[in-house]
């Protein structure tokens, strides 16, 4: 299968009950704008009043204004520029293939930071006064201080490290290559736990649980006080970048152009409907959520309405 990190990962069975399966992906609601970003773009993130991307083959992130659905500004940030977060005044983008991590002041648009980071960096977030960046290629997860920009700690948490999310207190890991979820105490950069999760990839919290997409066609609903899968719900071809939209898990499914939303309320596929090309994330900002269609280019602003 085809997949934006240019590899390909192997189908993997998931402990737990599989309490739904989603329909075929039916015409889905037409989109409130489609903007053409870049040739192949990443994650979608809102930041400081903005909606950003990464435009992987020219090297760039992309500004879009939510009020006019206009790009306002490309900035040049490196080769294959790829996870991106906001936090402490910056948006930070963090490079595949350089494996660099670029700041950039949002009030400006210039390139602020500049750090050194692992290759094959995947997921991104910004939690207790840093960044944190998973490398594929060393199976850890770097602390990064903005403060003193440059990386202050690494952690080994497994083989292929993919997603990454900090919530009840915890950094949360995905491990693609264990199929484990990975615990993280951020005060002492340690490891504190592990949970199987064949083909662990993506970690989206909620109210009151971990939503971690697996590769294999399903999201597991995981109790974080617990560490214990709760349910698993079988969704599309390849769920990646889910968000939590309103009350439910909006989850795009990359490998066969759908959106699946989850009722938390029954662990199970509400509906699941058509989108573009290579869905890789989704994200809420402005009332409206947003979709990164990464074989496409284009982001996608939808309504969060969808009967």
């Amino acid at each position: 299968m085809r997949r934006l990190a240019t590899r390909t990962f192997p189908a993997a069975g998931l402990l737990g009950l599989v309490l739904a399966v989603s329909a075929s992906g039916a015409p889905g609601p037409r989109p409130l704008a489609r903007i053409k970003a870049g040739i192949e773009i990443g994650f979608v993130v809102p930041a400081a009043g903005s909606v950003w991307t990464s435009d992987l083959v020219r090297g760039r992130v992309v500004r879009i204004d939510p009020k006019t659905n206009r790009i306002t500004r490309r900035v040049r940030v490196g080769v294959r520029p790829f996870g991106i977060a906001y936090g402490a005044g910056s948006l930070w983008i963090a490079d595949r293939v350089a494996g660099t991590l670029t700041g950039i002041d949002p009030r400006s648009n210039r390139v602020t930071k500049h750090v050194r980071i692992g290759l094959d960096s995947y997921g991104i977030g910004f939690a207790a006064g840093s960044v944190w960046v998973t490398s594929e290629a060393d199976g850890t997860v770097r602390r990064i201080s903005p403060k003193r920009n440059r990386v202050v700690a690494r952690i080994r948490v497994g083989v292929r490290p993919n997603g990454i999310a900090y919530a009840f207190g915890s950094l949360w890991v995905a491990d693609l290559g264990a199929g484990q979820v990975v615990r993280v105490d951020p005060a002492r950069n340690r490891v504190t736990g592990r949970l199987s999760v064949p083909a662990a990839d993506w970690i989206t919290p909620s109210p009151d649980a971990l939503w971690v997409s697996s590769e294999n066609g399903e999201v597991v609903r995981v109790d974080p006080a617990k560490l214990a899968v709760v349910a698993s719900v079988k969704v599309g071809a390849n769920p990646l970048g889910s968000a939590w939209i309103g009350d439910e898990l909006w989850v795009p499914n990359i490998d066969d152009g759908t959106i699946s939303i989850v009722d938390p309320t029954q662990n199970a596929v509400r509906t699941t409907f058509s989108v573009g090309h290579g869905p890789l994330s989704l994200a809420s900002a402005a009332g409206d959520v947003w979709l990164s269609n990464s074989t496409d280019g284009e982001v996608w602003r939808l309504s969060a309405k969808v009967g």
